[in-house]
């Protein structure tokens, strides 16, 4: 860990060696820049949000998760049809059933499963965090990430070449006290299953992190994409310490710009600039009417597209722009990255690492 400290602290001068050219590169403007969003879960076939992708040049990759909560088929067949009918704009990641995992042909089942859902299109897999945070084993344990059951599934995953989607863990508050201060706040006080303070029992921050980087220990051809700064927002050089460890590792941001903005602009710049084919940019917008007891109203669906282009602009505004701007109510200097490191971070990584090109033709070149 300290020698991942020492490579990313002297990285710091190295954008303020180049800061000057980078300055006086022009801003892109938001519409000019292709963006994939790497983290969505859409569920309805919604022609205004197809409109407003179009507008401001937005693609998006779909995810369905959770696995454990009955609605499994129900999203599959969703996020099958919007692919067929609009595979430019969602192509999509399947995920599986985390209950069973007792069953002697689990393994097999699964596969057979994700084979399907690859026939189909799908891009990659997720796997949620109640995986380590809630599912038990019949003698009350937490099953972990790691678990040797799950094994012919990651390997098979790395056969076939998809990439493991994983969020595991959650940010380090979750194990903190609540405190009016956090980011998360809120989530927690009103999430107080996901909340562990003080709960007997339950695997530490730490044990599931670990978890996770044991699966790229045993399968090391694995490409895994670790969701949300990888549940490590709090300590960059932590996220730096397994990009350098574990080649196959890339993360994205989805709904963790909040804790990027807690740090130093100038460090936060030189993850990105070191690690700039390794980051993806996403959002985590939830959009699941079969959840709801009502339809949506059409009131409801256009909040919810300001919400989202409110959102994917105050991002772009961070990562793109230039001076001292308000994110979240707080105070901070954006990070006005390079136009190369901007392509690769919203669109190409995301076209490689998940072979987009070939899921979305014709739209995504």
């Amino acid at each position: 860990m300290k020698r991942t400290f020492l490579t990313l602290t002297a990285l710091l001068l190295a954008p303020l060696v180049s800061l000057p050219a980078a300055a006086n590169e022009a801003m892109l403007a938001f519409e000019e820049l292709l963006k994939i969003d790497v983290h969505s879960h859409v569920f309805e076939d919604f022609p205004a949000l197809n409109d407003l992708f179009q507008r401001i040049n937005m693609r998006t990759v779909n995810i369905c998760v959770p696995a454990g909560d009955g609605h499994l088929d129900q999203m599959h067949r969703s996020a099958n049809e919007l692919y067929r009918k609009y595979p430019e704009f969602y192509p999509f990641i399947a995920t599986f059933d985390v209950r069973g995992h007792d069953r002697p042909d689990y393994a097999e089942k699964v596969i057979a499963w994700l084979d399907g859902q690859f026939a189909l299109g799908a891009v990659g897999v997720k796997i949620w965090k109640e995986v380590g945070m809630e599912i038990k084993d019949q003698d009350g344990k937490f099953v972990l990430p790691d678990d040797p059951r799950f094994d012919p599934i990651y390997a098979h995953l790395a056969k076939v070449r998809k990439p493991l989607h994983a969020h595991l863990a959650e940010p380090i508050d979750a194990w903190l006290p609540l405190d009016p201060a956090s980011p998360y706040f809120s989530y927690y006080s009103k999430r107080p299953e996901w909340h562990f303070h003080g709960k007997p029992g339950v695997p530490s921050h730490a044990d599931l992190v670990a978890a996770r980087d044991n699966i790229l220990k045993k399968h090391p051809t694995l490409v895994l994409i670790g969701a949300h700064l990888a549940s490590l927002g709090h300590d960059l050089d932590a996220i730096a310490d397994r990009l350098e460890r574990f080649p196959n590792f890339h993360i994205e941001v989805a709904a963790r710009a909040r804790d990027l903005v807690r740090h130093p602009s100038d460090k936060v710049r030189a993850l990105f600039l070191k690690y700039s084919e390794r980051i993806m940019y996403g959002l985590d917008a939830m959009w699941k009417p079969f959840l709801r007891e009502k339809p949506p109203t059409d009131l409801e669906r256009r909040s919810h597209l300001q919400m989202l282009e409110l959102r994917y602009r105050e991002d772009f505004d961070y990562y793109a722009g230039q001076g001292v701007m308000t994110y979240t109510e707080r105070q901070v200097e954006a990070l006005h990255l390079p136009r190369s490191v901007l392509e690769q971070f919203y669109n190409g990584n995301a076209r490689r690492i998940y072979k987009l090109d070939a899921a979305t033709k014709p739209a995504v070149r």
